[in-house]
């Protein structure tokens, strides 16, 4: 297996084939909470790919010149991914208030939210923490290369799907769905039939 093709395989298998939304349902507060507009959806795609990738490019480098060296990682790690992931939201939340109000007014909390975002710190311990359990059927040697395109496939593919469900959430608002359906309910059932929808990539290049 050359570079090149491995890399494709990590990239898609954190994308698509297990898809941090719909295949492992993980983040799903802010999927059901900004779903329901897609100019606020391309704003929270748009930040949690920035934070993840820089989440886990700085975690890695914590984990292997800090943590490890000072034989605290099983320890610290946690608390030390939090801390680095809250500062880059607190950057992104201050730069989206100062460039675009009315998307920060729109993203309302979800916002510093992301903060709490299980898939952020999903991605970066699963990207930088040797034996953390990954569902990829591929070689994968924990190099910060690695880890970062491990990261982008899952911070991609929260973002395909996120801003997919929007543009479905706006055609739902316009479809004669029965009045205790409109809402939470059919947004539920969507997400359902979406998510078997994209079971249906399992296996996809041995993966």
């Amino acid at each position: 297996m050359n570079e090149a093709w491995r890399f494709f395989l990590l990239f898609f298998g954190a994308a698509i084939v297990a898809n941090i939304l719909l295949i492992r349902f993980i983040a799903l507060c802010p999927f059901f909470g900004v779903s329901n507009s897609l100019e606020t959806s391309l704003g929270m795609s748009i930040s949690v790919i920035f934070v993840m990738v820089m989440a886990t490019s700085v975690s890695w480098v914590a984990w292997n010149y800090v943590l490890e060296p000072l034989g605290v990682g099983e320890f610290l790690y946690i608390p030390t991914f939090i801390l680095i992931i809250a500062s880059l939201v607190q950057f992104v939340e201050m730069v989206i208030k100062k460039t675009s109000p009315p998307l920060y007014r729109a993203m309302g909390i979800y916002l510093p939210l992301i903060t709490t975002n299980c898939a952020v710190l999903a991605a970066a311990t699963e990207s930088v923490k040797p034996g953390f359990f990954t569902k990829l059927n591929i070689p994968y040697n924990y190099g910060f290369l690695e880890s970062v395109v491990y990261t982008l496939g899952v911070a991609v593919g929260f973002s395909l799907v996120l801003i997919i469900f929007a543009a479905l959430r706006e055609r739902l608002d316009m479809a004669p769905v029965p009045k205790f359906f409109r809402g939470v309910p059919i947004a539920f059932v969507a997400a359902a039939l979406f998510s078997l929808a994209f079971m249906g990539f399992a296996g996809m290049f041995g993966l």
